[in-house]
C-alpha cells in the first residue's frame, strides 16, 4: 500500500503556515490566525470579502483558509485561496509554499517544486521552504535530494521535529535504519505529538523484526490521529495477522475499509487473515488458535541486497511443478518479475491459505526481493506441513542470514545438514553465518565442502573468496572471484569484491574497473564504494577518502572493522593521528587482538612520539602474523629510539618477505632505502671487520 508524502506534509503545513507575521486583531483576524476550528473558515472568508482589508491581511487569509480545506482533502478549494494569495503577492513566500504545497496534493509536482524553488529564491534561510520541497522529492523517489534539502532545514532550525521526520523517511527508503532511528528518536524527544514520528518509526521496527515495538508505535501514531489512519491500521493489521491474532487483524482492516471501501489491498489482506482464522478454526477443532511466534512481516526493501546479505539461490526441489491456477505467477517468475508475481501469489492464497505452491513461489519471490522477514513467515507455515524439508530448512538459513540473524541460520543450516548430510547450499549458508561473524576459518572448511558436492554454484566460490580476503589471502581470493564470474557473468559481489583485492594487490587500473563497473550497476554495492574509498586512499586522496568511507561505516557490520582500519589509514596520511586513534580504537574494543588495528595504533603511537605504546602494539601484532609493514613500522620505533641494531634487523626482515598488498609493497621499497642509509651512516672503523670504507651492516 502506498504511503503518500502527504501523511506528513499535512501537518507540516500547519506549522509552515502559522508562522506568518502580522497584527494581531480581535474578531474575525483573530479567528482566521487561530489553530484549525470552524471559526477559522468563517474569520477568514470575512476577512477576504471584506475589500477594505489590508492586502496582506487578506493574503494570510487566503493562505490559512487554504490549509484548512487541504486539512479537509478540499484540495481544489485549497489550490483556489492559495492562487489567489500568490495572485496578491507573487514574492510571499506563505503564499507560495501553500501553493506549492496544494499543487504537491494535487499531483502537479513540478508545479510544486516551481513554487518552492521561487520561495527559496526569495528566503534561502527558511527551513520550511527546504522541508517542503524535500517533501516533493520524497513524492518524486529522489531520496538523496530529499535527505539534503531535509538536512538544509534541520542546519536552518535546530528544532525541526518535522524535519527530521522527513529526513528518516529517506532513509527507511534506502535502507538506512539506524540512521532512521536516530532522527525518529530525535524528533519524537522534540514532540512527542508527531503521529508521523511515531508511524516511520513502527516501520523501522518491523524492518528490523521488532514487531512488538511497531505494533505500539503504530497504536501511538493511530492514537495521536483524529480520522482514522488507514496506513497506521493497515501495517498493524498486517503485523497482526503475521502474528496469528486474526481478530484484531481484521479489525484493523475493517478499519481502513470504513475510509476506503475499495482499497484493494486492505480488502485482499481482510479475506486472507478471514481464511485463516477459519482453516486455523478447523485445525483446533473450532478453539481460538494459539497465536504463532513473533515474526515481523518485512516491508519492501528500498535497495538490491548487499555483499554481506545471502542472494536468494533457492535449491532445487525447493519449488515442485505449478498447478494450472498459478501459470501466471510461475511464469512472471521464469522471467524475474518477482513483484509483478507476488499481488498474484497472495490473491491465490487469499482463497486457499494452505496452497503449498502458492507458498513456495512467494517465498522464492520474497527471497528474491530480499523480503526476508515476509519469506520466513511463509517458510514456517510450510515447515508446519513438512517439519524435515531440507530444501525449505535452507530457505529459511537464508531468510535468517537477510535478518542478520546469523545463531538461527546457523542453527537451519544445522537442521538441514541433519536431515541430507550432502546438502552443497546448506553448506553454502552456514559458511556464510561463519563468515559475518568472523569465524573465517570455519567458513572456508564448509565452502570447501559445499564446492566438493557441487562445483558448479558460484556463490560458493563467491563466498569462499570473501573468506580468503577474511584470511588475508588475497591471490586465492582472485581466483574464486574469477571462477565465479565464469560461471555467472553478472555476479556483481564477487565483481566488487574482485576490485577490491586487485586494488590491495596493487592493480589499480584492472580493479578500479570492475568497481565502477559494479558501482554502474548497482550504485550502492558496498563493496564496491568500499573499493572506490580504497583507491581514493591509495591515489593520496585522503579528504575524499574519509569522506567515502564515512558512507560505510556501520551499515554492515561484518566490514566495520575493515573499513575503520582503511579510514584510520586515510586520517593518518593526513597526519591526523587523533583521528585515526577514535577508529582504532573503537575497533579495538570489540576485537582486542585484530592485528591490522593493532599496527596501525602502533604507528599511530610513534608519530605521537609515545613509543613504548607503538612498540607493544606491534609487537602484538607481529606475534599474531608479520607482515612486511608491521616490521618496518617497528624498525621505525626502534631506530627513533636509537637502536640501530634492533632497527636493522627489522627492516632486513622486511626485505626478505613477499609482500602480501599493496601496504607490503610500498613498505618494502622503504625498507631498502632505510637499509642503504643506515649502511651510509655506521662505518666499520676499527672494529677489525674491514677496511675504513667497509660498513658494519
Amino acid at each position: 500500500m502506498s504511503i503518500p508524502f502527504v501523511r506528513l506534509m499535512v501537518s507540516a503545513a500547519f506549522t509552515i503556515l502559522c508562522g506568518m507575521p502580522g497584527l494581531a486583531l480581535a474578531g474575525d483576524l483573530e479567528d482566521c490566525n487561530g489553530p484549525p476550528s470552524e471559526k477559522v473558515e468563517a474569520g477568514c472568508t470575512a476577512i477576504i470579502n471584506d475589500q477594505s482589508r489590508a492586502a496582506d491581511e487578506r493574503l494570510r487569509a487566503y493562505v490559512n483558509r487554504s490549509r484548512v480545506f487541504m486539512g479537509r482533502a478540499n484540495l481544489d478549494a485549497g489550490l483556489a485561496d492559495a492562487d489567489a494569495a500568490v495572485q496578491l503577492n507573487q514574492k510571499s513566500v506563505p503564499a507560495l509554499l501553500s501553493r506549492g504545497f496544494a499543487r504537491q496534493r494535487k499531483g502537479n509536482l513540478d508545479g510544486a517544486l516551481a513554487d518552492i524553488n521561487q520561495a527559496i529564491e526569495l528566503d534561502p534561510k527558511s527551513p520550511n521552504a527546504f522541508a517542503s520541497r524535500g517533501g516533493v522529492k520524497i513524492d518524486q523517489k529522489q531520496w538523496t535530494d530529499a535527505a539534503a534539502d531535509f538536512t538544509q532545514a534541520i542546519s536552518l532550525r535546530q528544532d525541526f521535529a518535522l524535519a527530521y521526520v522527513g529526513r528518516a523517511r529517506t532513509y527507511v527508503e534506502t535502507s538506512q535504519l539506524d540512521q532512521a532511528m536516530s532522527d525518529l528518536n530525535t524528533a519524537i524527544s522534540m514532540s512527542a505529538s508527531l503521529p508521523n514520528a511515531f508511524f516511520w518509526r513502527g516501520q523501522v521496527y518491523r524492518r528490523k523484526g521488532d514487531i512488538e515495538h511497531a505494533i505500539e508505535d503504530f497504536s501511538r501514531a493511530i492514537a495521536q490521529t483524529p480520522q482514522p489512519d488507514r496506513a497506521s491500521y493497515f501495517a498493524r493489521g498486517q503485523l497482526f495477522s503475521s502474528k496469528g491474532d486474526y481478530a484484531r487483524a481484521i479489525a484493523d482492516f475493517d478499519k481502513v475499509l470504513s475510509v476506503a471501501p475499495n482499497d484493494p489491498a486492505a480488502q485482499q489482506q481482510k479475506q486472507s487473515a478471514i481464511a485463516m482464522q477459519a482453516e486455523l478454526a478447523k485445525v483446533h477443532g473450532g478453539q481460538p488458535a494459539a497465536t504463532a511466534p513473533n515474526e515481523a512481516a518485512a516491508a519492501p526493501a528500498a535497495v538490491a541486497p548487499q555483499a554481506t546479505v545471502p542472494m536468494a539461490t533457492i535449491p532445487k526441489g525447493t519449488f515442485p511443478a505449478t498447478p494450472p491456477s498459478l501459470t501466471e505467477a510461475a511464469q512472471l517468475m521464469t522471467q524475474k518479475k518477482y513483484a509483478e508475481a507476488l499481488p498474484r501469489l497472495n490473491s491465490v492464497l487469499a482463497a486457499d491459505p494452505r496452497n503449498q505452491a502458492a507458498l513456495r513461489l512467494r517465498v522464492a519471490a520474497n527471497l528474491s526481493l530480499s523480503h526476508f522477514a515476509e519469506a520466513r513467515i511463509d517458510i514456517d507455515t510450510l515447515l508446519r506441513m513438512k517439519p524435515n524439508d531440507g530444501p525449505l530448512l535452507v530457505s529459511h538459513a537464508v531468510a535468517s542470514l537477510g535478518l542478520k540473524q546469523f545463531d538461527q541460520a546457523t542453527a537451519d543450516a544445522n537442521q538441514a545438514l541433519s536431515v541430507n548430510p550432502n546438502d552443497a547450499a546448506a553448506y553454502i549458508c552456514r559458511g556464510m553465518a561463519y563468515r559475518l561473524t568472523g569465524k573465517f576459518q570455519d567458513a572456508l572448511a564448509d565452502f570447501d565442502r559445499s564446492i566438493s558436492l557441487n562445483d558448479k554454484d558460484y556463490m560458493a566460490f563467491s563466498e569462499r573468496g570473501q573468506a580468503y580476503m577474511g584470511l588475508n589471502q588475497i591471490d586465492k581470493a582472485v581466483v574464486d572471484f574469477d571462477r565465479s564470474l565464469v560461471l555467472n557473468p553478472v555476479n556483481d559481489t564477487a565483481r566488487a569484491a574482485r576490485g577490491l583485492v586487485l586494488l590491495l594487490k596493487g592493480n589499480n587500473a584492472e580493479g578500479l574497473v570492475d568497481v565502477k563497473n559494479a558501482l554502474d550497476r548497482n550504485p550502492n554495492n558496498q563493496v564496491a564504494e568500499l573499493g572506490q574509498g580504497l583507491a581514493m586512499l591509495l591515489s593520496g586522496q585522503y579528504d575524499r577518502a574519509i569522506v567515502a568511507l564515512d558512507q560505510i561505516i556501520s551499515k554492515e557490520p561484518a566490514f566495520d572493522a575493515f573499513v575503520r582500519t582503511l579510514r584510520a589509514r586515510a586520517y593518518l596520511g593526513k597526519k591526523d593521528a587523533a583521528g585515526a586513534m577514535t577508529d582504532l580504537n573503537l575497533v579495538l574494543g570489540t576485537r582486542p587482538n585484530d592485528a591490522d588495528a593493532l599496527s596501525l595504533r602502533g604507528i599511530a603511537f610513534t608519530s605521537m612520539k609515545q613509543y613504548d605504546k607503538a612498540l607493544d602494539d606491534l609487537g602484538k601484532a607481529i606475534a599474531q602474523k608479520p607482515t612486511i609493514e608491521r616490521y618496518f613500522a617497528r624498525a621505525g620505533v626502534y631506530e627513533a629510539k636509537g637502536d640501530v641494531d634492533k632497527a636493522t634487523g627489522d627492516y632486513r626482515s622486511a626485505t626478505q618477505m613477499n609482500p602480501a598488498n599493496v601496504f607490503d609493497i610500498a613498505a618494502q621499497t622503504q625498507s631498502k632505502l632505510k637499509i642503504q642509509q643506515l649502511s651510509k651512516r655506521t662505518p666499520c672503523g676499527s672494529s677489525g671487520r674491514g677496511s675504513k670504507d667497509d660498513t658494519c651492516l
